[in-house]
C-alpha cells in the first residue's frame, strides 16, 4: 500500500504539487530561520499543494477523468482553494494572534483599559500579579496588578482603576 502510493506520488501530474508542498515548506523554514514574520505565500503553497495531491488522489481513485484532461482542472482548483484557505489561515491568525508593534511596561495612565491576567494569581499585596491587553496601535502593555483584597486568578479579565506610584502597581476589579 505505502508503496503503491509513493509510486502515484511519483507520477508526472503530482510532481508540480509535490514542488509546491516543498516550496511553502523550505519558504516557512526560511521565513522562520529570519525571524520575519511569515508571508502569507508558505501557506498559499503548501496548502495549494495538498489540495491538489489529495483532489488527483480523488480523480484517479475514482476514475473521474482522463490524466491529461484532469491536471488543469485540478492545477486551477487547487490555485483557487489554496489562496483561499490561506487568505482564512491568515485572518485567523491576525485575529488570535495580533501582531505586536511594541511592549509598555507598567506606565502610568491607563486607568479604565480593560486588561487578562496573565500571572498565577493577584492579591492584595502591591506587584503580587501581571496583566496585559493590546491597544489599538498594537502596543502589548504589560503592567503589575493587586486587588482590593480578594484574589484572582490567571485568565481573569479585570479592570485598571487606579495606580500606586510608588509600588508601581494598579489596582483591579474584576472586569
Amino acid at each position: 500500500m505505502a508503496v503503491e502510493y509513493l509510486a502515484f506520488l511519483g507520477r508526472w501530474y503530482n510532481l508540480p504539487f509535490l514542488g509546491l508542498v516543498a516550496a511553502g515548506l523550505g519558504l516557512r523554514l526560511v521565513t522562520r530561520a529570519g525571524r520575519r514574520r511569515p508571508p502569507g505565500l508558505s501557506v498559499d503553497l503548501l496548502a495549494m499543494g495538498v489540495v491538489g495531491l489529495t483532489l488527483n488522489g480523488a480523480l484517479h481513485d475514482f476514475g473521474v477523468m482522463e490524466i491529461g484532461a484532469r491536471f488543469p482542472v485540478v492545477l486551477g482548483v487547487a490555485a483557487v482553494a489554496g489562496h483561499l484557505i490561506g487568505r482564512g489561515v491568515r485572518a485567523l491568525r491576525r485575529k488570535v494572534l495580533p501582531p505586536v508593534e511594541g511592549v509598555a511596561f507598567t506606565a502610568p495612565g491607563m486607568e479604565g483599559a480593560e486588561a487578562r491576567i496573565v500571572s498565577r494569581y493577584a492579591g492584595a499585596q502591591p506587584a503580587s500579579g501581571r496583566a496585559q491587553w493590546q491597544d489599538e496601535a498594537g502596543v502589548l502593555h504589560i503592567v503589575r496588578i493587586h486587588t482590593g483584597g480578594e484574589e484572582l486568578r490567571f485568565g481573569r479579565r479585570v479592570r485598571l482603576v487606579g495606580y500606586l506610584q510608588a509600588e508601581t502597581s494598579y489596582l483591579v476589579e474584576p472586569a
